[in-house]
C-alpha cells in the first residue's frame, strides 16, 4: 500500500488538471495568448504571473545563432484589464536589453452560454521604438475543446503603418495544448508553433518555434519575428 501511494498521488493531481479550469499563459510577447500571438483571454482581477523563454535566435545574416532570452509578468489589474512588462536580452544578444516594453489589453465578453465569443483590444511592446504594435483579437472556444483566436495587428516597422491579419488555434489534449498560429500581410507570412504542458492550473512548460518557414534570405523588412526556438514556463500567483 505504502509503495502504491505516490502512484495514487499522482493520479489524483492528473485527474485535478484535467477537471479544472485553467488560467491563460502567457505568448512570446508576454500578453495571455498561444505561442506568438495574443488571445481574448486576460488574467482574472488581482492574479498575476511570472514566465520566461531561453534558446536560440537566427539572425538573416548567414547561419547566425544568438542566444534568446525574455522575461515577463502580467497582472489582472482591472476587472477585464491585463497589463504586463517584457524585457529580454538586446539585438546582439549579449546583454539585458536598456527597459522593459508594456504590454496592455482589454477584454469584455461577448454572448452567453459557457462558450461565448469573446473580444480584446490591446497593445504590445509599448514604449519600443520599432516592435510597438495594436490589436483586435476575438477567440471562440468550442464545446470539443479547441479555441479559435483570430483578428489583426498593426505595427509600424521604418515609421511606416502595416496591417497584419492573424489567426490561431489552441488544441488540448488532457493537461497539454498543441499551439499554431501566423500572422499574414502583403509581403509577409509568419507560422508559428508550440506546447503547452500544465503541470498544474497555474504552471505551464512551453516550448515555442517563432518563425518556423522563415529562411536567412529574408530581407528584415518583410520579418516580424526572427526565427526563434524557445523552452520556458509560465507561472501565476508564485506567491
Amino acid at each position: 500500500m505504502k509503495r502504491s501511494l505516490p502512484l495514487i498521488v499522482l493520479i489524483f493531481l492528473s485527474f485535478f488538471s484535467a477537471a479544472n479550469a485553467y488560467f491563460p499563459f502567457t505568448s512570446l510577447t508576454g500578453a495571455s495568448g498561444l505561442t506568438r500571438i495574443p488571445d481574448a483571454n486576460v488574467l482574472p482581477y488581482k492574479n498575476w504571473n511570472l514566465a520566461t523563454d531561453y534558446g536560440a535566435l537566427y539572425t538573416n545574416n548567414g547561419n547566425q545563432q544568438q542566444p534568446a532570452f525574455y522575461y515577463k509578468a502580467n497582472l489582472g489589474s482591472f476587472r477585464n484589464f491585463e497589463m504586463g512588462l517584457v524585457g529580454g536580452l538586446d539585438s546582439a544578444g549579449q546583454q539585458l536589453r536598456d527597459g522593459v516594453y508594456v504590454n496592455m489589453k482589454y477584454a469584455p465578453s461577448i454572448g452567453d452560454g459557457s462558450d461565448p465569443l469573446l473580444l480584446a483590444i490591446g497593445v504590445e511592446n509599448l514604449a519600443s521604438k520599432t516592435q510597438t504594435g495594436v490589436y483586435m483579437v476575438a477567440t471562440k472556444p468550442f464545446v470539443q475543446g479547441p479555441s479559435l483566436s483570430f483578428g489583426f495587428l498593426a505595427d509600424f516597422p521604418g515609421n511606416k503603418f502595416r496591417p497584419l491579419g492573424m489567426a490561431g488555434l489552441d488544441i488540448p489534449v488532457g493537461t497539454m495544448s498543441f499551439l499554431v498560429d501566423l500572422f499574414a500581410g502583403e509581403s509577409l507570412v509568419q507560422l508559428n508553433g508550440g506546447l503547452r504542458y500544465r503541470l498544474i492550473p497555474t504552471f505551464a512548460l512551453e516550448a515555442r518555434a517563432i518563425n518556423i518557414l522563415g529562411d536567412n534570405q529574408t530581407p528584415a523588412q518583410n520579418l516580424k519575428d526572427p526565427k526563434q526556438f524557445l523552452i520556458g514556463f509560465s507561472w501565476i500567483n508564485p506567491f
